[in-house]
C-alpha cells in the first residue's frame, strides 16, 4: 500500500522541503537503510512533481495524513 510522505534533507543548519512522495514499503526500507548507513546499493525514489531523489540524500521523512479525499 502507498502511503503520502514529506521528504526533507539537510542543508548545513536548516531542514529543507524535498517534496513529496508515494512510498511503498520497499521505499521505506530502502529509505531506514540509508538512515542507518545499510544501504549497498543507490536507490531513488521519484518526487510527486516527477523529480527523482537519491535515498541517501534524505535526512527525515514524515507521513501525511489522508484526508479521505474531503
Amino acid at each position: 500500500m502507498l502511503k503520502l510522505y514529506a521528504i526533507y534533507t539537510l542543508t548545513g543548519d536548516e531542514e529543507r522541503f524535498l517534496g513529496q512522495a508515494y512510498l511503498t514499503e520497499k521505499d521505506l526500507e530502502a529509505v531506514e537503510e540509508s538512515f542507518t548507513g545499510l544501504l549497498k546499493a543507490e536507490y531513488h525514489i521519484t518526487l510527486t512533481d516527477g523529480d527523482r531523489v537519491n535515498v541517501n540524500t534524505i535526512d527525515s521523512i514524515e507521513e501525511i495524513a489522508d484526508d479521505g479525499g474531503e
